[in-house]
């Protein structure tokens, strides 16, 4: 191919491509070379970040209340509920709960019991099941169902670091957000897979996907990281639904 020739090709394909976008609307092409970040698309959603947890002990005296305060979370104390009440226990962030004595149609194992209904109700919601410190071998089922357990009276330094952690790991989403790119970011995948792994899991947390074709996309390309992708994706989507 000679010059005039090479310089007639250049021309054909410019105004090809010309043709192409012009007809082509610009938000699809924009979309095919779109790359994605699910922290940058989290961070943008500006959601709350006031920290709502509910003690429910008929002993309230045991908890650091003003320490918790101080910490920077928001304290809702409950001396006493019903089963119904799960429906409003749910709509905070973390619960603390007594395991005896809280519940009014069953004191001796209703806090525990209220446990699972909570958990059935939204079930990734962090629930710290609290005891005296005598675990009853016919409440273990119910320990089981709860995220952390903790023995009264409340150390400062212990209920500081625990709800630390169950903070980032179900309330912050700039959090569990990076973690979910760490993942992708381990895979021995391309990289346009990866991209398309992440625009599968912002439209799933957008609820813009079903969550079969986001479980598929996340199988077929993250076989080592799938697990954690996965529940840290449905984490957070139920943290933005329970903004």
């Amino acid at each position: 191919m000679d010059s005039t020739e090479f310089g007639i090709f250049l021309g054909v394909l410019g105004l090809i491509l010309a043709i192409v976008f012009w007809l082509v609307p610009r938000e699809l092409l924009t979309h095919a070379f779109k790359t994605y970040n699910i922290k940058n698309y989290v961070e943008k959603l500006n959601l709350r970040t006031d920290f709502k947890i509910a003690i429910v002990d008929d002993e309230i005296d045991s908890y650091p209340v003003r320490y918790i305060n101080d910490l920077g979370f928001t304290v809702k104390e409950y001396e006493s509920v019903s089963f119904a009440d799960s429906d409003s226990l749910v709509k905070h962030d973390l619960v603390l709960l007594d395991v005896k004595g809280v519940v009014k149609e069953d004191l001796d194992e209703g806090g525990a019991k209220l446990i699972k209904i909570i958990k059935e109700v939204r079930p990734l919601i962090p629930v710290v099941a609290v005891s005296s410190g005598y675990f009853h071998t016919e409440l273990n089922d119910y320990f089981k169902s709860s995220d952390a357990t903790v023995n009264k009276p409340i150390d400062e330094y212990k209920i500081r670091e625990l709800l630390n952690e169950l903070k980032k790991e179900f309330f912050d989403a700039s959090c569990i957000a990076a973690g979910i790119e760490d993942s992708i970011k381990k895979l021995d995948i391309s990289s346009s897979k990866k991209n398309k792994m992440k625009k599968t899991i912002i439209h799933f947390i957008s609820n813009k996907c079903s969550e079969h074709e986001f479980l598929n996309m996340i199988h077929m390309n993250a076989r080592s990281e799938s697990k954690e992708i996965i529940d840290n994706s449905k984490i957070l989507l139920d943290r933005i639904k329970n903004d």
